[in-house]
């Protein structure tokens, strides 16, 4: 009765002995891929930013225009973008201005289409590009052709 639990025995050393390069192998590739998740996510959270939060509600997109503005002029005298000094930029020619009452369609001067002053591509114009135009007419005569994603 002795052999009995010694033949469970013999095949588990058996099977150690013909596979423990491959066991040895395989569990030091789990090993390895376990502890280099860890790292990731501990580097992670280490990496972890706050979040923006904005407390202030955009009331009127001139507000808005008015910061882009303001954000988008360097500091110092000279615009490298255009060139001009700060007093040119900021005081638009007749025709171009881009307060809210005066611009029922915006373009770019970079671009053939107009579109409606709260369309997504309107807002991604740059304001030292920024067109706007009191009618649709104006647009027109001036080689503009209607934004489909905007204007139907």
């Amino acid at each position: 009765m002795s052999t009995d639990p010694e033949k469970p025995k013999n095949k588990i050393v058996e099977f150690w002995l013909k596979y423990e390069q491959k066991i040895l192998v395989i569990f030091g590739i789990i090993l390895i891929a376990a502890i280099s998740y860890e790292a990731g996510f501990l580097e992670g959270r280490k990496n972890q930013e706050e979040p923006v939060v904005i407390n202030q509600i955009a009331s009127d997109n001139s507000e808005n225009e008015n910061i882009q503005k303001e954000n988008s002029i360097p500091a110092d005298d000279n615009n490298p973008k255009t060139g001009q000094t700060n007093s040119q930029t900021t005081g638009s020619p007749a025709g171009q201005t881009t307060e809210k009452q005066d611009c029922a369609f915006v373009a770019s001067k970079t671009s053939d289409k107009y579109h409606l002053p709260t369309c997504a591509w309107a807002k991604k114009i740059k304001p030292e590009n920024r067109i706007c135009f009191s009618s649709k007419e104006e647009a027109e005569s001036k080689g503009y052709k209607p934004a489909k994603c905007c204007i139907k």
